[in-house]
């Protein structure tokens, strides 16, 4: 673990329709990211009308893809359409198990995709994983 961490806050935005799933997500975040800040929207239309009035976008963005109004795949090609949000990392977390739907969402420009896991210990080393990826390299530059 990079020691610098401990310093820095990280913004995630979770967009998970799924409250228990929502529940889950933040016990594993607050876990293994302690200083993070954890934004929870329910859907596609929800994260893009917040993303849209955002004076600071989120460092990471963990993204579900089944969700009423607009999927996380419609999500996922608007924010990469948006120049303020090309490069915040976006990760698909889903139930999806599909290898051509990953690599769809990975071709329209997310940084990963994991599917969920049946138990909380693997949840919580994907976000570990996310962290190592994603938020450690945020920090090293």
């Amino acid at each position: 673990m990079n020691p610098n961490l401990n310093n820095v806050v990280f913004y995630i935005l979770v967009v998970d329709d799924d409250h228990d799933d929502q529940y889950l997500i933040r016990k594993a975040i607050t876990q293994e990211i302690p200083q993070a800040i954890v934004e929870s929207l329910y859907d596609g239309s929800e994260a893009l009308a917040y993303l849209e009035k955002c004076v600071s976008f989120p460092n990471l963005i963990l993204l579900d893809l089944n969700m009423t109004k607009i999927s996380g795949k419609d999500t996922m090609r608007i924010i990469r359409q948006n120049e303020h949000l090309s490069k915040v990392p976006v990760v698909v977390l889903t139930t999806s198990r599909n290898e051509k739907e990953k690599q769809e969402l990975l071709a329209l420009g997310a940084s990963g995709f994991y599917t969920k896991p049946q138990t909380s210990a693997e949840l919580t080393t994907i976000i570990r994983e996310v962290k190592e990826k994603w938020l450690e390299v945020f920090v090293q530059g």
